[in-house]
């Protein structure tokens, strides 16, 4: 499909676009020659790039000012182009991205411009299969939190932005940041940028006091489209022809023209139909991947079961038998909650093996970008968790991968009636004690130990540290952040793991043995700071193990364990 065809029935389904006559001409070289003034201070500029509509309509202002200003006769300051790999995004959308960028790098090299390019991640342990497989959150659910969007996009860019403004020091003017918002996307928006005081002819500043432009606050969607379609019929020089993004968009809204269906979309209920991550459940229904599916099954097929993955997950929601019961914390009666928490053990194990599976599916079935949520890196995340939280015996997900690689595949089910919202069951409390960590012996010491480690301290072992609580723990080497390395997970795989799993995948062991062990070998490294969060988190794991609360536990036989009883949830037990 031509990109000039998905604009060919804007007049007809919406006559008032063409009445307005929009000077959209006017309003891009009024966007251009606000960013030249800036770059002619000298100003480096960073573009903050998702590969959307207005964030390519900024991005080609942002050369075509730079372009001008070098063929004026002048330098330009660098700019650095930021963009966020959440690694869970829809394939579709990271492949636009990665396409456009590397045109965005081909323009700057041709006019010479000075482009830097900076795709940021998610950290280890706050990406998807790692947090939520890994049993340490919950997914985002059309009701609930949304804390993805912090950890998967707002924490990534500002880590970025950092690394970003450590290069451009050095230069007589401070970097500026050029972001695509527009007050006309919704009420809220209008509000928002209002109070932020955000400018489109001059800069403005954040919180933190960083310049910062908006050349398009003041366009609609009706002049960005415009605008991105005079740059695909080569009436302004352009790093692109958009010809890509145009696609994506129209097939995102069963193939309608993209103008009309952007407009509607702006219309309705927030995220209605949405482009961005396939594991989001901020919306019941991922109507953009649907319709995408439906205009093209053979182009878009892959993404069917990556979607089929995400229905579960979000059909799940209400459904509290696949919850964990048995409370993270002990308060400081000695009381430890049983309430419906993150999912279950066994539901994060049924999560491991559907989401192996849809990643091959899709890989096999030809998406244009490797789906990969989960790697090596983040399966070893996950059973470092699970042994840390005693949740299984030890090596039980490369256990479950090794399985997956020899056949046992399984499909995640499509739920067809599910579970009717209702209260979270807040069943009672076990009653723990303040004591509870004293029933470990000498020969094997609780938390963060390893007396077969400790015996080397003198050569290439660990020393012991003692926390604020009087604990005393391996004093390990840390990183800036958690950390699975890739070589050495690889090695562990390759010649450890069988034997690993033979010797040690037993209930008559402490399962919390498989996080020592990765430890011990380097496969992982714990984050700055993150050692005493471990010990205690081991402690008392291994707690539950001489209480027999270890593992997936039944909500029945939790209520007989209780101290105290929410009379409230009595009709859920009768």
């Amino acid at each position: 499909m031509h990109s000039d065809d998905l604009f060919s029935d804007v007049g007809m389904i919406h006559d008032e676009c063409v009445e307005r006559s929009i000077d959209q001409a006017g309003s891009a070289k009024a966007a251009v020659d606000v960013l030249r003034r800036i770059m002619d201070e000298g100003h480096p500029l960073q573009l903050q790039f998702s590969g959307g509509k207005d964030s390519s309509a900024c991005a080609n202002l942002v050369l075509t000012a730079a372009r001008e200003v070098i063929e004026a006769g002048s330098k330009t300051p660098p700019i650095f182009v930021c963009s966020a790999d959440t690694g869970v995004e829809n394939p579709v959308v990271r492949s636009l991205a990665d396409h456009e960028l590397q045109k965005m790098k081909v323009y700057a090299n041709k006019h010479g411009i000075v482009l830097h390019v900076f795709v940021g991640r998610p950290t280890l342990s706050a990406s998807y299969a790692p947090r939520i497989i890994g049993g340490r959150a919950l997914p985002p659910f059309p009701v609930g939190r949304r804390d993805c969007t912090t950890d998967w996009k707002i924490a990534v860019s500002q880590r970025v932005s950092r690394q970003v403004r450590s290069l451009s020091t050095g230069y007589e003017k401070p970097l500026v940041t050029v972001i695509g918002t527009r007050a006309s996307e919704s009420q809220a928006r209008m509000i928002n940028t209002a109070k932020r005081k955000e400018r489109a002819d001059g800069l403005w500043f954040g919180p933190d006091g960083d310049a910062r432009l908006s050349p398009v606050l003041h366009w609609s969607t009706d002049q960005v489209w415009e605008y991105l379609g005079e740059c695909a019929a080569g009436l302004h020089e352009s790093y692109s022809d958009f010809a890509d993004l145009i696609e994506f968009y129209s097939a995102a809204a069963g193939g309608e023209c993209v103008v009309v269906a952007d407009m509607r979309q702006g219309q309705g209920s927030p995220c209605g139909a949405r482009s961005g991550c396939w594991v989001c459940g901020a919306v019941q229904n991922d109507t953009s991947v649907e319709n995408m599916i439906q205009s093209d099954p053979a182009q878009y097929g892959y993404l069917e079961p990556l979607l089929r993955f995400r229905n579960f997950v979000v059909n799940s929601q209400w459904d509290w038998s696949l919850r964990n019961y048995l409370g993270r914390t002990i308060d400081e009666d000695g009381y430890m909650p049983v309430k419906a928490d993150q999912f279950s053990p066994q539901m994060c194990e049924r999560l491991l093996r559907y989401l192996l599976t849809a990643q091959d599916q899709a890989n096999a079935m030809g998406s244009p970008v490797r789906v990969n949520a989960i790697g090596v890196r983040e399966l070893f995340a996950i059973d470092f968790y699970w042994s840390v939280r005693a949740w299984h015996p030890p090596f039980h997900a490369i256990k479950v991968y090794l399985e997956h690689e020899r056949g046992n595949r399984q499909e995640a089910p499509v739920l067809i009636n599910p579970v009717r919202p209702s209260p979270v069951p807040e069943v009672g409390r076990i009653y723990v004690g303040r004591d509870w960590d004293e029933g470990s012996s000498a020969l094997q010491p609780p938390g963060l130990r390893d007396p077969v480690w400790e015996m080397f301290s003198e050569s290439c072992g660990p020393n012991l540290r003692m926390g604020t609580q009087g604990n005393v723990f391996l004093e390990l080497d840390e990183l800036p952040e958690f950390t699975v390395d890739e070589e050495g997970a690889c090695m562990f795989l390759d010649f450890e793991a069988e034997e690993a799993i033979r010797r040690y995948h037993r209930e008559d062991v402490d399962w919390t043995s498989a996080a020592s062990i990765y430890l011990r070998y380097g496969v992982v490294t714990l984050g700055s700071g993150q050692s005493s969060g471990i010990d205690n988190m081991i402690r008392r794991s291994q707690w539950l193990q001489r209480m027999g609360l270890h593992g997936q536990q039944d909500v029945t036989s939790l209520r007989q364990r209780c101290a105290t009883l929410n009379p409230t949830q009595e009709p859920l037990f009768a």
